[in-house]
């Protein structure tokens, strides 16, 4: 599987004068755009180019893909790998605070990479403000929908017969986010005919850092709803606490994921 794409539509091209045109927000990408040679792609969204007589990681802007040894990478770093060429063609002019060149990626021909990743199911759209936001945004809907990917039921193990939907989400507490981390919370709502045991589920963001883990053999009765805050607290049949140590939820955007036992993505919530 590692070295399959398949993407049920064309491959976007961007004509590259047109992007240099139409973008007007946080990014504007340079014109004309840099001409780099791929030196190794890292992972899913990070490669190595030569670049001013050097080499610099690179980060491909607005997206995220599993971490490497998380379910999926492999496939989304096979995916990378498939699509850049000897050399690619850079837009943007933003580092992020690893120092790494924060980019749009085409390829020679004129391939938005980071776009196309996201429309095979190979990774998730960030909400980090750019230009391009609202298109990512729409691709992974349309992934996720499709079941494309990541998104594939059983892509990362068995699957579940349960029904169990992000049926609310408080992304933004009352006050301070950071000094009222339980105003923030997500809620789970078992929509099936029985109880369900979420011993190895967890809940996520967009973000590589946030997981939560439910707790061993804590139980979700059919018909009930439960509320992850992000805060600390002792946990109860119908509240559990993240504790993670500051505010989850990024108040301009951001996604929960509900995964399987297995990892497998059974439900998302996009705000």
């Amino acid at each position: 599987m590692s070295n399959v794409f398949a993407v049920s539509r064309p491959r976007l091209v961007i004509p590259l004068l047109l992007v240099a045109a139409a973008c007007t927000s946080t990014v504007e990408p340079p014109f004309p755009q840099d001409t780099v040679e791929v030196v190794t792609v890292l992972d899913g969204d990070s490669l190595v180019v030569r670049i001013d007589g050097g080499e610099r990681d690179v980060r491909l802007l607005g997206i995220n893909t599993p971490e490497l040894g998380e379910c999926f990478s492999e496939e989304a770093r096979a995916a990378t790998r498939d699509l850049v060429g000897p050399t690619v063609r850079l837009a943007g002019n933003d580092d992020d605070q690893f120092g790494r060149l924060l980019r749009y990626v085409y390829t020679d021909d004129g391939v938005l990479i980071n776009q196309e990743l996201i429309t095979g199911g190979f990774a998730l759209a960030l909400s980090n403000g750019h230009a391009l936001l609202d298109d990512f945004k729409a691709e992974e809907a349309s992934a996720f929908a499709n079941r494309l990917g990541l998104w594939e039921g059983g892509a990362c193990g068995p699957t579940t017969s349960a029904t169990l939907t992000i049926s609310d989400l408080q992304p933004d507490a009352p006050g301070d986010d950071s000094q009222n981390p339980n105003g923030e919370w997500v809620e789970v709502a078992n929509e099936g005919s029985r109880t369900v045991e979420l011993s190895g589920w967890a809940l996520r963001d967009e973000s590589s850092r946030h997981r939560f883990r439910f707790p061993a053999g804590f139980e979700l009765e059919a018909g009930e709803r439960v509320r992850v805050l992000s805060g600390c607290g002792d946990d109860g049949n119908d509240k559990l606490y993240w504790c993670d140590g500051d505010a989850i939820w990024n108040n301009g955007g951001d996604t929960a994921y509900l995964l399987d036992a297995s990892g497998n993505v059974v439900a998302r919530r996009a705000f």
